[in-house]
């Protein structure tokens, strides 16, 4: 249970990750922010590194390692992306599509789909195909999306994010469950990395360091570390598709947060679309009793 209850709360973080995204490429351009963000969250996690540091240096633990680390910079790539050209609600629901391919995974790679239940299956395709409905119930995209920018293009890079971030969950899990890593090293050898090589080959453009921009960045990296170390925690002791399906419930959170914070009234459609996420999140826990 504390898997299902660590992947909730990633949830919940990741809605609120979701929206200040998109409020941030509304100030700045993504050059500005990709690398940085990621330089941000290594120098909040550097200075409590000697107390949970711990990777063993092996060809087969960094292969794994690199491997890992070179999916999520692409898919964190295509997801800063998704948010300027598309609404946070709908960005987001097509970001949590992210579990149907971690299933596929599960069910297609012998030894994958071990401790995956025939309710959760289910719960999974319920939680994806609610999402799905909440994407259809406000399909348009936002006033960042650049003239001369189709809106389908626009669905390909959360779709691509979705992919990556899927099947970067099983190397990662690999690394935890063979006791070559942590999840707070991982996450801190991985911003590092994608810091340093976004800097080496797109150079950030030039960053106004305004007060208020500048604590909205620093307040999403922090959310981002709670978020990301939720889900890392939580891969540990439960199935990926499992864990990734409920982490990527922050659709229905998203919905709350716009709301709250954008003025952003759901519509009815939503409101059913959000009732079926809670029905699948219901047969995963339901599964895993």
């Amino acid at each position: 249970m504390r898997a299902f209850l660590l992947a909730l709360l990633s949830a919940i973080l990741g809605a609120l990750v979701n929206w200040l995204a998109r409020d941030l490429l509304r100030r700045s351009q993504l050059r500005e922010i990709f690398g940085l963000n990621f330089a941000l969250i290594f120098g909040m996690m550097l200075p409590l590194a000697p107390f949970y540091f711990r990777l063993v240096w092996q060809p087969e633990a960094l292969g794994w390692l690199v491997l890992s680390i070179g999916l999520d910079a692409m898919a964190n790539y295509a997801y800063f992306q998704a948010f300027v050209g598309l609404d946070a609600v709908t960005a987001t629901t097509l970001l949590a599509l992210s579990p149907l391919f971690t299933l596929l995974i599960a069910l297609g790679v012998p030894g994958q789909s071990a401790g995956l239940q025939s309710w959760q299956v289910v719960g999974v395709v319920v939680c994806t195909g609610s999402v799905l409905a909440l994407t259809r119930a406000q399909p348009q995209v936002n006033g960042a999306l650049r003239r001369g920018t189709r809106p389908m293009k626009a669905w390909l890079y959360p779709l691509a994010a979705a992919a990556l971030f899927g099947a970067s969950l099983y190397p990662v899990r690999l690394l935890f469950t063979q006791g070559w890593t942590n999840p707070p090293t991982y996450y801190l050898v991985r911003a590092g990395i994608i810091a340093l090589v976004t800097g080496r080959l797109a150079p950030p453009a030039p960053f106004e360091w305004g007060s208020e921009r500048v604590r909205r960045l620093a307040l999403r990296a922090a959310l981002v570390i709670g978020q990301w170390l939720a889900l890392l925690f939580a891969l540990e002791g439960g199935a990926p598709a499992v864990v990734k399906a409920l982490a990527d419930t922050s659709p229905l959170f998203v919905v709350g947060v716009s709301a709250i914070m954008g003025g952003e009234k759901p519509t009815r459609a939503q409101v059913v679309a959000a009732g079926g996420v809670v029905a699948g999140v219901a047969l995963l826990l339901l599964g895993a009793g």
